[in-house]
């Protein structure tokens, strides 16, 4: 649930927006990035969770000429939450509520009900009720938040691109920013 709500808190999206309540548009990666770049076509976070494995990420889609300047804000911003403080107590609760609200509002489709039982099954071993996941993300902390963005910027990078990739930096270019916190 703490990857999820780092998710959340991180958020982003394209830089054209209907705007509006649930768009993400309060998001550090909106915020920070989208509303500060406009070489950037998109910029979100996005995980998968499985029982012993896991992914989080940045997804980027930008000019070819902006691809370094991109990786260099997505590590930006990953080292500026896995740094204590960076991150305020009304960020956490809007990414709390914003994840409580995409759980219920799930709920409401049969399909991904049916998603969310084999995933549990899966990664759990039993299907774990709406409260449990609830009072989860009510305990999570800043520190709790703080402690795994450090642990993902420390484990090794997975990197991939697509497109036009001469300006992208290298692995061990990009994987070096990571390495000094």
């Amino acid at each position: 649930m703490t990857l999820t709500i780092l998710q959340m808190l991180m958020g982003g999206g394209g830089s054209f927006s209907a705007g509006g309540p649930g768009k993400g548009m309060y998001s550090r990666l909106y915020r920070r990035v989208l509303n500060e770049f406009p070489e950037i076509e998109a910029f979100t976070a996005f995980n998968s969770v499985h029982k012993h494995t896991g992914i989080f990420g940045i997804q980027a889609t930008t000019s070819p000429d902006f691809a370094s300047k991109a990786i260099d804000l997505a590590a930006r911003e990953l080292l500026a939450v896995a740094s204590p403080g960076q991150v305020d107590q009304v960020e956490l609760d809007r990414a709390k509520a914003a994840t409580k609200s995409s759980v219920l509002m799930n709920l409401e489709s049969r399909m991904i009900i049916s998603e969310d039982i084999g995933h549990q099954i899966l990664t759990y071993g039993e299907r774990k009720p709406i409260a449990h996941f609830l009072k989860i993300v009510e305990e999570i902390t800043l520190k709790d938040i703080t402690s795994l963005t450090e642990k993902i910027i420390s484990s090794p990078l997975t990197m991939a691109s697509w497109g036009d990739v001469l300006h992208v930096p290298g692995y061990e270019s990009v994987s070096g920013k990571f390495r000094s916190k």
